[in-house]
């Protein structure tokens, strides 16, 4: 991935941050063939505090084939992306898109042990539920034919939703990727003038769009009220 100086991300604990906020990723490796699997990704520190990725496939997508072949990976992570209008800008200028891209290269290691994967699982259902805000969506706890586990709203894994994963735990192929290369392009007007990027952040400020939310906030942390670069980036 290309990335201009301007648009670098140096700080990897904000790299891995939006990983952990944006977890749906593109996995593409070259062995034995090309091939591509999308998934969720968790990211974990491992017993030497070095990070590393977390994801399963289905033990029947040839995707596993090349996981327990150890091939190597490249992890394609896409955050929010907004379309920029140069209407929003001060100065003169070219439509264009803000947006967060990352990418991880790194080496599978095939996790086997059931109670890992088990573990895997019940960690990634948790962070989902954790993440998201319970809605009018959610049915209400026994309405239906079965009654649904709930803490603060949220789904748990119940003891039949427990026994039905370790039914299934043969059937997926979980795996780590030992992390060697991050590379992030985060582009957020830094090419602009601080004018233009004060009308960018008001016109994403008034969109309802989700997305134009996340790249406003992105870009509140990281220019100050005048438009100027904060010195410590806002985190």
């Amino acid at each position: 991935m290309y990335v201009d100086p301007d648009y670098l991300e140096p700080d990897l604990d904000e790299v891995y941050r939006l990983v952990e906020v944006h977890p749906f990723a593109t996995l593409v490796t070259d062995v034995p063939e090309l091939r591509i699997a999308h998934v969720p990704v968790q990211v974990r520190r491992d017993a030497d505090g070095v990070r590393e990725l977390v994801a399963h496939v289905a033990g029947a997508d040839p995707f596993a084939e090349s996981v327990r072949s150890g091939a190597r990976l490249l992890v394609s992570v896409v955050g929010p992306a907004v379309y920029v209008s140069p209407s929003w800008y001060a100065d003169r200028g070219l439509p264009t898109y803000n947006f967060v891209a990352i990418e991880i290269r790194g080496t599978c290691v095939p996790m086997d042990d059931p109670d890992a994967v088990r573990a895997h699982l019940m960690r990634l259902t948790a962070d989902h539920e954790r993440a998201r805000k319970p809605g009018n969506g959610d049915r209400e706890a026994g309405n239906g034919d079965h009654e649904q586990a709930r803490e603060g709203g949220r789904w748990v894994p119940d003891g039949w939703a427990r026994e039905r994963i370790t039914e299934l735990l043969p059937e997926l192929q979980a795996f780590t990727v030992r992390i060697d290369k991050v590379t992030a392009k985060l582009k957020l007007s830094q090419n602009r003038t601080p004018g233009d990027r004060l009308g960018v952040l008001a016109a994403l400020d008034a969109s309802p769009s989700s997305a134009d939310r996340q790249v406003h906030d992105l870009m509140h942390v990281r220019f100050d009220a005048a438009g100027h670069p904060r010195d410590d980036a806002g985190r």
